[in-house]
């Protein structure tokens, strides 16, 4: 090859190499100009003398030289012979190649920058903030809790990384977050590439949050891929990790991958559980709801080495304004809740329900009014049911099998919905199931079903192929015949509905006492939790399976005598049949949303409450 290609292919090259070689280039540029201009001004001996009679020297003259090459304007104040002139004249020329070259470098410069910027490209320098991996339209949901979770933490930070453009990324968070206190950083990239998992500095951070998808199958595959590059970014650094898995199947997997101390929550049969307690017990979704959001009462876990020595039941009446549910003993081992001859030892850690973390205080509970307490059982029921669950979706199965843990022998289920036939139906103990395909949205086939003659109705979301927008309309619509039917015949019945848009909850207040909403969104609120205290996903556990202990919402009649009692009073007769009580839902508020439709979690136990015939009291019992 000729020199002259071999020069052009190196210069090609060094021009490839970005902005920093193109300036490194133009300065070579310089220095040859400057150069060139003192040769010729000692080649031609014209450079002009000082006040003192002596000519420039070399120094002097390559000064001036550098500024006729910066400054296009210094040559206007020249004076010499004009071979002088046009030397530095020479010099300008060549200065404006570089300085007009050197702008547009420098700008081409600060938009690659800010490119990059827009991208969210650059590793994110923060400390104990929570990261969240990818994108879901619960995110909001979650950004919302983490900011009244965080509100009075100074400087909080929330990263997020998601395949998606940063700027729309930025403006949708500015718009959901509007007026809450919450630093929201994005970086865009691929949860499941370690390169671009280190932008979110993971190994300075709290807590790590794993979002699952909307695609159905292949996002527990991505949650999967996702955990398995967190593991090589953070190698053995301790990480608390809250993964959202879709199938239960696919958990063993995942805790393989993220340890023992992951926090996993599967989402779907958490939901169908949900679903079904929520629909046997009406108020139990409020409940739910004010227990797993921070605006009201959470789950706290506390230590109170003033109780030690106390038993479980005498330090339950130690906290006056907050709720006592269980412990961890210092190996590690949950109770919830322990034997209430229980012996608490000062290391014990305990979980409580509270307004917040600083008014778990021994504050007592007050007298006990024993005369009140009501000896006789609590009535029994186990009669068989009839369940009309409406809509066919991936979550049928599931709700059918959570359901049989809950009926008597001989109970029956009617599946109405799209596609009905096609599901497949799981082996259960105490209940047949009836299968018919259908549109739910049809006034004509709800009144064809009877439906006053079920006991429970569950109305599902039918998503396939539809947006989450059209999906909660037909599930409102259902909603809304299915309460106009029955309020013709004269009947009531408890109906269920899931709602998967957050926004959805309005439906609430057009919908009557026994309409209970359950939204996706409680996974999120589940997930906000976890993510601020790790000991609760076994307290979940408990709570929101089949076995062990969970919430029941029974008559307070069976508890206590009608009339003017403290809720202390009602605790106490609660522990009297191995339960604890953590609230209680007045009949005559179950109309008014603004009372959270009569339901108070976690009341003061010297708060006085006028028992009625139709009232309930919230437990947290094996049955």
């Amino acid at each position: 090859m000729s020199f002259r290609r071999r020069a052009r292919y190196r210069f090609d090259n060094a021009m490839a190499r970005g902005v920093g070689a193109q300036i490194i280039l133009l300065a070579v540029v310089t220095l040859v100009i400057v150069a060139v201009t003192v040769g010729l001004l000692l080649a031609l001996g014209v450079a002009p003398k000082n006040e003192s009679g002596e000519r420039d020297s070399v120094a002097m003259m390559a000064w001036k030289s550098l500024m006729h090459t910066m400054d296009a304007g210094t040559v206007g104040g020249d004076s010499g012979s004009w071979t002088y002139l046009f030397v530095f004249l020479f010099a300008t020329i060549g200065g404006l190649f570089v300085v007009s070259a050197l702008i547009g470098v420098l700008n081409q410069g600060f938009g690659t920058m800010l490119e990059q910027l827009r991208r969210g490209r650059s590793v994110v320098v923060e400390k104990d903030h929570t990261v969240i991996l990818g994108w879901s339209p619960n995110i909001f949901t979650l950004l919302s809790e983490l900011a009244e979770a965080n509100r009075n933490q100074r400087n909080a930070a929330v990263v997020i990384l998601a395949d998606r453009d940063k700027v729309e990324m930025d403006g949708e968070i500015a718009e959901a977050m509007r007026g809450k206190k919450l630093r929201v950083v994005t970086r865009r990239g691929s949860t499941m590439s370690v390169e671009d998992l280190a932008l979110t500095s993971p190994t300075t951070s709290k807590a790590v949050i794993v979002l699952g998808r909307e695609d159905g199958p292949t996002s527990d595959a991505i949650v999967l891929r996702t955990l398995l590059a967190i593991k090589q970014v953070v190698g053995e650094h301790p990480l608390h990790l809250v993964a959202e898995l879709a199938d239960e199947r696919s958990e063993p997997v995942a805790r393989l991958v993220a340890g023992e101390r992951a926090a996993l929550l599967v989402a779907s049969p958490l939901v169908s559980r949900l679903l079904v307690q929520t629909g046997r017990q009406s108020g139990l979704s409020v409940v739910y709801t004010e227990l797993l959001d921070f605006g009201g009462c959470e789950i706290y876990v506390t230590k109170q080495p003033r109780l030690a020595g106390k038993t479980f039941r005498e330090a339950g009446f130690e906290f006056g304004t907050s709720t006592l549910l269980g412990l961890f003993t210092p190996d590690g081992k949950r109770h919830v809740p322990p034997p209430f001859d229980h012996v608490l030892a000062a290391d014990d850690l305990l979980v409580v329900i509270s307004e917040d973390d600083d008014t778990m205080v021994l504050d007592g509970s007050g007298p006990i009014d024993a005369e009140a307490i009501v000896s006789a059982p609590p009535r029994a029921s186990h009669r068989s049911e009839k369940t009309l669950v409406l809509g066919a979706s991936h979550r049928t199965a599931t709700v059918l099998r959570e359901l049989d843990t809950y009926v008597a022998g001989g109970s029956k289920a009617v599946v109405y919905g799209e596609g009905g036939a096609a599901i497949v139906m799981p082996t259960l103990k105490n209940m047949t199931v009836e299968v018919n395909d259908g549109d739910i949205t049809d006034r004509t086939t709800l009144e064809s079903l009877d439906v006053t003659r079920f006991d429970h109705i569950v109305v599902l979301s039918e998503t396939e192929g539809r947006t989450q927008e059209i999906a909660d309309a037909r599930t409102t619509i259902t909603l809304l015949f299915l309460r106009d039917i029955l309020r013709r015949a004269g009947r009531r019945v408890p109906i269920t509905s899931e709602i998967l848009d957050i926004q959805s909850r309005e439906l609430a207040a057009v919908a009557e006492a026994d309409d209970f909403i359950v939204s996706n969104s409680l996974v999120s609120l589940m997930m906000s939790q976890l993510a601020e205290n790790p000991h609760l996903a076994q307290v979940f556990e408990e709570l929101f399976s089949a076995e062990g202990h969970e919430l029941y919402v029974k008559p307070m009649l069976d508890y206590v005598k009608a009339g003017d009692v403290t809720f202390g009073t009602i605790s106490e007769a609660a522990l009297r049949r191995n339960e604890v009580a953590i609230g209680y839902r007045l009949a005559a508020q179950a109309h008014d949303a603004t009372a959270g439709f009569g339901v108070k979690v976690n009341p003061s136990k010297r708060a006085r409450i006028q028992v009625s015939e139709h009232d309930r009291v919230i437990v947290l019992a094996n049955q």
